[in-house]
């Protein structure tokens, strides 16, 4: 059985996502953690409460939890207090939106 029997003709095999920069393609924790970023992103140019959450979010400065700004920030190679810097004080807007694979 060959390798692409399973797929109907015009099917493309999973591709590698190595946004990450790792050159390692596609690891889900880093995946996760980029979309919290996005999201908190997102959430900080939202008027009302959601950018609200995302200032307390970026400001607290735990660290031990896994998914705090901080510690993502540190996983993702990224220097938390720039990143934070950069996100409410952004020299041009900041795409928030995947790129199809």
């Amino acid at each position: 059985m060959s390798q692409n029997s399973w797929r109907s003709g015009s099917e493309k095999l999973p591709q590698m996502d190595s946004v990450s920069g790792t050159g390692k393609g596609y690891d889900p924790l880093n995946e996760l953690m980029r979309a919290i970023i996005l999201r908190v992103i997102d959430d900080y140019n939202t008027p009302g409460e959601l950018r609200e959450e995302a200032i307390q979010y970026m400001n607290d400065e735990e660290e031990e939890y896994i998914f705090s700004f901080k510690a993502i920030a540190r996983h993702l190679g990224l220097d938390p207090d720039k990143t934070r810097h950069y996100i409410m004080h952004p020299t041009h807007k900041i795409s928030t939106r995947r790129r199809a694979a």
